[in-house]
C-alpha cells in the first residue's frame, strides 16, 4: 500500500462497515465513506422488532460513524441501477415461479458494479466493504475465499465479481470473528458498536414480499395444488406467493407435511412429502467464472456446490455445456430452487470457482422410491 492511498468504503450504517472504515484508517488509508441510497424508503405499516437496512436511520448512523472517525462522508444516489438490476429482477422472478436472490444482484451490479465505476471516475481504484470474505490469488487469477468466521461467511453472495473488482477490493473483516468486530467497534467508540443486524430484504421492511408484489401491480395467478401423481388436492389464490421447499403457510391439510416441489406457468403448485424433495441434478445459467482450474467445454469435473446461503457445499459433478453447466449431485440434497444462486468450490479448497443462476424447469427430482430408500438407509 502506498502512503495515504485513497479508498472508498461502502458504509451501510451497520457495525461491520463502520469497523472496516476504522481499521483501514488505522492501516494508513485515506478513507472516504459513502452510503448508497438504493430505494425510496417506506416506513413499516406497523411496529416491528425486525430491522431493515438502507433506511433513513441507517443513513444517519453511517453519517454519525463518519463524523466519529472524522472522514469525508457522502450519500450516492443509486435508485435507478438498483431498481433496474435488483427490484425489477425480484418482481420478474416471482412472476415466473422463481425464487430471487436480490443480495447477489445488489453486490454484482450495485456495490461492486456501479460504485466501482463511480470510484474510477474519481480516480480512486480501491473500494472496501464490511463483507465477511477474503481474496486469494490462484495461478495468476483472483477469487473470493471464505471468511474465517464460518457463521458469517458471505462468499456465496460475491461470486459475480469480476477479476478487476476482486483485485481492487479490500475486505478488512475476512480474518475476524463477529465478536472481535464488536469489540473493535467499542474500542474505537463507534456509535453503532451494539447496533442489531438487519434480518430482512432491504426494500421490504416488513419482510412481506407478497404485499410488496401487489403494491407493484403484480396480478397473482390462482391455480391448483397437485401431487406428483397428478392428483388435485386443493386450490390456491396465487402461485406468486410460494417458493420451492416451502412447508408453512400452504393452507392445505394432509396426512403428512407437504412441501412445494415446483411452480408451473399455468399456476399449478406441485406438492410432495419430505422424501420427495430430494434432487438429482439441475442446470446453471448466467455463469461467472473466478478461480482455477478452468473447465473446458464438454468436460466434467468434481466440485462442491452450495445452493443457498446457509447451506453447506456438497459434492457434485459439473459438466461444461458451453453457456450452461449441468450439475449432478453426488450426495442427497433437498429443495433446489430455480432463480437462486449456486456457487462452486474445489473438492478440498475454500475459494470460489464461480457460480450462476439455477434454471427453471431444469431441476430433476429423485423418484419417490429411490428417495425413500435413501432416507431409510437402504
Amino acid at each position: 500500500m502506498n502512503a495515504k492511498e485513497k479508498i472508498i468504503v461502502a458504509m451501510s450504517g451497520g457495525v461491520d462497515s463502520a469497523v472496516a472504515a476504522g481499521l483501514l484508517m488505522e492501516q494508513g488509508y485515506d478513507v472516504i465513506g459513502v452510503n448508497l441510497r438504493t430505494w425510496e424508503y417506506e416506513a413499516p405499516a406497523c411496529d416491528t422488532t425486525k430491522k431493515s437496512c438502507c433506511s433513513p436511520e441507517d443513513i444517519r448512523d453511517a453519517r454519525d460513524v463518519g463524523l466519529s472517525l472524522k472522514i469525508p462522508f457522502y450519500v450516492i444516489k443509486m435508485e435507478k441501477v438498483f431498481g433496474e438490476r435488483v427490484i425489477e429482477r425480484f418482481i420478474a422472478d416471482y412472476k415466473d415461479g422463481r425464487t430471487p436472490n436480490p443480495c447477489v444482484e445488489c453486490n454484482t451490479f450495485v456495490k461492486f458494479g456501479a460504485l466501482f465505476e463511480q470510484a474510477k471516475k474519481l480516480g480512486i481504484s480501491k473500494i472496501a466493504t464490511g463483507h465477511y470474505a477474503r481474496v486469494i490469488e490462484v495461478d495468476g487469477r483472483f477469487a473470493i475465499r471464505n471468511a474465517v468466521d464460518s457463521g458469517k461467511n458471505q462468499a456465496y453472495y460475491l461470486y459475480g465479481l469480476s477479476q478487476e473488482n476482486i483485485a481492487n477490493t479490500v475486505f478488512p473483516l475476512g480474518e475476524m470473528q463477529k465478536s472481535e468486530v464488536r469489540e473493535i467497534a467499542r474500542r474505537m467508540g463507534l456509535p453503532v458498536a451494539d447496533k442489531a443486524e438487519s434480518q430482512e430484504i432491504c426494500f421490504i421492511p416488513e419482510n412481506d414480499y407478497r404485499s410488496f408484489l401487489k403494491k407493484k401491480g403484480v396480478e397473482f395467478t390462482p391455480g391448483y395444488f397437485k401431487l406428483r401423481s397428478g392428483e388435485i388436492i386443493g386450490k390456491h389464490i396465487g402461485k406468486e406467493g410460494f417458493t420451492i421447499g416451502q412447508r408453512k403457510g400452504l393452507g392445505i391439510a394432509w396426512k403428512n407435511p407437504l412441501y412445494v416441489l415446483s411452480i408451473e406457468d399455468d399456476g399449478t403448485v406441485v406438492l410432495g412429502e419430505d422424501e420427495e424433495t430430494f434432487c438429482e441434478s439441475f442446470v446453471l445459467e448466467d455463469i461467472t467464472y473466478q478461480g482455477l482450474p478452468e473447465l473446458p467445454v464438454g468436460e466434467s469435473m468434481e466440485m462442491r456446490v452450495q445452493i443457498r446461503y446457509r447451506a453447506l457445499p456438497v459434492a457434485c459433478l459439473v459438466t461444461n455445456m458451453g453457456s450452461e453447466w449441468y450439475v449432478k449431485f453426488l450426495t442427497d440434497v433437498k429443495s433446489v430452487a430455480p432463480g437462486q444462486s449456486a456457487t462452486f468450490y474445489p473438492p478440498s479448497a475454500d475459494y470460489l470457482l464461480g457460480g450462476g443462476i439455477i434454471q427453471k424447469n431444469s431441476i430433476k427430482l429423485k423418484s419417490r422410491e429411490i428417495a425413500t430408500a435413501a432416507t431409510s438407509g437402504l
